[in-house]
């Protein structure tokens, strides 16, 4: 991804409320996604101001770093940021900035972020993009690092 400098700033703040409520939801240490929903959503989204998608899947990842740790203790110190299907989209565009474009909805309105690929990625996605633009995906992983952000897919949906 290549933000400019407001756009990058949005997603520095949705990370750090993002990493947050993982923590706090890997505070309760439960192990069942429905059971944290019921003991903890409502304070995360009190607490942390995050969307209704953004907080569930903060609870999802922290249940899976709960499970994946299975009893030991541990501290969460980076995350990336889960977006679901119901939150981005990809589609591509005639602009001379770039042909393609990742919409987010992290908090409240939605913003378009230019997105680069390397030719093997653009090879993928142009083999997957339909016919009206858009790429179907059921999730992406926003990651910073290095201070750069990238976002991964991982399940294509035809």
């Amino acid at each position: 991804m290549n933000p400019n400098e407001e756009k990058r700033h949005k997603l520095n703040v949705v990370r750090e409320k993002y990493l947050k409520a993982v923590k706090f939801f890997v505070s309760f240490k439960i192990r069942d996604k429905e059971l944290l929903q019921q003991k903890a959503y409502k304070e995360a989204r009190r607490r942390f101001g995050l969307s209704s998608t953004l907080t569930q899947t903060a609870r999802d990842k922290a249940v899976e770093l709960v499970k994946l740790n299975d009893g030991r203790e541990f501290h969460v110190h980076q995350v990336s940021i889960r977006v679901n299907y119901r939150a981005f989209k990809l589609v591509k565009r005639d602009t001379k900035l770039t042909p393609y474009w990742l919409y987010l909805q992290l908090d409240g309105d939605g913003v378009w972020y230019p997105v680069q690929f390397g030719e093997k990625q653009k090879e993928t996605i142009e083999n997957a993009i339909s016919e009206d633009g858009e790429w179907s995906t059921q999730q992406v992983e926003l990651v910073k690092g290095d201070g750069e952000w990238y976002a991964y897919s991982r399940k294509t949906v035809r």
